[in-house]
């Protein structure tokens, strides 16, 4: 089995648990996977704005060759989540006000015809929130446990199953195209020294909202601002009032010391 392919020597088989502060990914796709490792080490502020990233670093620590390393690395700088190349590494960018604005903007109407579909396709068939259901599970479980990366995986598979619910495959591309940053940026902010509960919560109540919505009568010629608002309220109240912003504009730089020196190992090659 070619290193491009093959998963770290030291996992079970099928194992994808975490690799220090990086969740392991899986063979399968596995530059998608590796990409989606570091954003996740970027969202759990294991890897902070401006942080060096170097592929050498990377492929060692997943026990891969460097090229699906480099692919990941570069799927995530033409997403913009990470500036520069070459001989000179990767930084992780500054995910600064304005972005998360323009980022909040995008999710929101992109979410609400999403979920507008989403709705009219369960009315059709009468209801079946089932995979709703399932990750409200998985939250539960994780904000028991306080397992703060279950709980980001688990809210961003909550919308991605309105999107798949919604059969919409133009706005559920788009949504794809920017759910990464949907998982560092809102995700960075929300749940630093948020209890994991309220998160659990705050899905309950939108789970409940469109259960309502699916098994009432519904309205002829509805209009998205329905949606719009109970997404909007959603994403709001889900953000702590004290949700802090560093003096330079930054989001959360990495929750400790130990964890940034443990990333840097990971991620640099040692300068």
């Amino acid at each position: 089995m070619s290193d491009e392919t093959r998963a770290p020597d030291s996992a079970p088989s099928g194992a994808a648990g975490p690799v220090g502060e990086f969740p392991r990914p899986k063979p399968a796709l596995l530059a998608e996977a590796i990409a989606d490792s570091v954003a996740e080490a970027v969202a759990t502020g294991h890897l902070a704005p401006g942080e060096r990233i170097v592929e050498t670093g990377l492929a060692e620590k997943y026990g891969v060759s460097r090229v699906p390393v480099r692919e990941a690395l570069k799927v995530l700088a033409t997403q913009g989540i990470l500036v520069g190349g070459g001989h000179r590494g990767y930084r992780v960018v500054s995910f600064a006000p304005e972005k998360i604005e323009q980022v909040f903007e995008v999710r929101l109407e992109l979410e609400t015809i999403l979920l507008r579909d989403a709705v009219a396709n369960w009315r059709a068939r009468g209801g079946g929130l089932g995979a709703l259901d399932t990750v409200i599970e998985t939250m539960r479980t994780a904000a028991r446990a306080g397992d703060l990366r279950g709980m980001l995986r688990a809210d961003l598979e909550f919308h991605r199953a309105i999107c798949r619910a919604s059969e919409n495959a133009i706005a559920a591309a788009l949504w794809n195209a920017i759910a990464r940053h949907v998982l560092i940026i809102f995700n960075l902010a929300r749940y630093r020294d948020v209890d994991l509960e309220r998160a659990l919560n705050q899905h309950r109540k939108l789970r409940d909202w469109i259960r309502a919505e699916v098994d009432g009568p519904g309205k002829d010629g509805e209009e998205a601002g329905d949606f719009r608002s109970a997404l909007e309220q959603h994403f709001q109240s889900r953000r702590p009032a004290h949700a802090p912003a560093e003096a330079d504009g930054e989001l959360q730089r990495p929750v400790s010391d130990r964890q940034s020196r443990n990333a840097a190992k990971v991620a640099s090659s040692g300068g």
